[in-house]
């Protein structure tokens, strides 16, 4: 019985990603600006999915470490939010060149990425697969 309710009643997507922030206004011109968000009212569009900018209490950003990313094992400083892109050179040149704190390009057999930081200090990750 549980299992016939989990397989009709169970999650079926994600439908918002909430970003902790210090100011969102100024937030949501940088991601705006830099990421090409759209503007949805209360919230950001990437592509269809629903990006929420709340100002946050604390300084609580959204990482956190693991040992299972890197081939080598060693720990590393997660996101918790990763975009897509379609160009990802282009991105990765325009957040060189207007001063955002980026991590190195890195290339796997079927995709790229990079790490970035807004201005909050919260690591995301973008990627794109490779064609």
């Amino acid at each position: 019985m549980v299992e016939q309710i989990i397989k009709k009643a169970g999650l079926t997507g994600i439908d918002g990603v909430y970003i902790p922030v210090s100011n969102r206004k100024q937030s949501e011109h940088w991601y705006i600006e830099h990421l090409g968000l759209e503007n949805g009212g209360d919230y950001l569009l990437a592509g269809r999915q629903e990006v929420f900018l709340r100002e946050r209490l604390d300084e609580q950003v959204l990482t956190f470490r693991t040992n299972q990313w890197l081939d080598s094992g060693e720990n590393y400083e997660m996101p918790v939010v990763c975009f897509r892109t379609s160009d990802i050179d282009a991105l990765y040149e325009h957040a060189r060149s207007n001063g955002i704190r980026i991590g190195e390009m890195i290339i796997h057999s079927w995709f790229r990425e990079f790490d970035f930081y807004d201005p909050d200090g919260n690591k995301l990750k973008v990627w794109q697969p490779n064609e």
